[in-house]
């Protein structure tokens, strides 16, 4: 769960959002991952499948992104004179 905000709080402070969007995917998939072993349920166990997948889609993505020379800060600001 750590890994799924710190990695919007980390892309927001930081602009880096390559890096922001590996942690939340990689915190998405961690928590799929909990939520597939602690639960017996099927409706349960559905959530842990799509939290994984979207997790792993998200990582592989902005590696991708980054890969390709993807913006690695945001943009400075202009100051009006």
């Amino acid at each position: 769960m750590l890994l799924l905000l710190g990695g919007m709080v980390y892309a927001l402070l930081s602009g880096n959002w390559g890096v922001g969007a590996i942690a939340f995917g990689l915190g998405a998939a961690m928590l799929g991952l909990d939520r597939l072993r602690g639960t017996r349920s099927r409706p349960e166990r559905a959530i842990g499948w799509v939290l994984v997948l979207c997790g792993a889609f998200v990582v592989v993505d902005a590696l991708i992104w980054m890969s390709i020379g993807g913006r690695r800060t945001t943009p400075p600001k202009r100051v009006l004179p």
